[in-house]
């Protein structure tokens, strides 16, 4: 037995159907969750004189070359990349765009804080050489990033959840 399938039911989609956009925008958010996790792997601190050089990784260890004449105080700033980056992967996920978008610019928020915090890295010991501190790479690397998460996500949010559902007769 042979049956004709109308393929006008095929084509159509359902009211509030929005898969394919949403998986796609899905897995790019999370794929920029991921690149946030890697650009924290790069320096955030970087410290020299005349006699040595330091570079403070996200963790907040200090690995020094030479000899630094200065306290340099541990910032595990990472670990505040970590926490709203992993609430955006998982709003993400979850299909909660409100939720990455939350998380995304409060990772832009943690970002900053190094630009912020760059004052109390510097513990100058008086009597030695002075020890020039700077912002190195991650930092500059998680804003940009979280910046274009923003972005996505928001974009996301606007096509995903407050577009309204195609009408019936359309």
């Amino acid at each position: 037995m042979l049956s004709i399938v109308s393929l006008d039911n095929i084509a159509r989609t359902l009211p509030g159907d929005h898969t394919i956009e949403a998986a796609l925008t899905k897995w790019g958010i999370t794929a920029l969750g991921a690149l946030l996790v890697a650009v924290t792997l790069f320096p955030w601190f970087s410290a020299h004189n005349d006699y040595g050089s330091a570079q403070m990784t996200g963790w907040g260890g200090w690995t020094t070359t030479g000899e630094i004449d200065a306290s340099l105080r541990p910032l595990p700033l990472a670990l505040l990349v970590y926490l709203p980056a992993g609430v955006m992967i998982y709003g993400a996920l979850r299909g909660a765009f409100g939720a990455a978008v939350v998380g995304a610019m409060a990772t832009f928020v943690a970002g900053l804080l190094p630009f912020m915090l760059k004052p109390a890295v510097d513990r100058h010991v008086p009597g030695r050489s002075a020890v020039a501190v700077d912002v190195a790479a991650a930092p500059q690397l998680v804003v940009a990033v979280a910046l274009l998460a923003s972005v996505v996500c928001w974009i996301g949010y606007a096509r995903c959840v407050l577009r309204p559902a195609p009408r019936a007769d359309a």
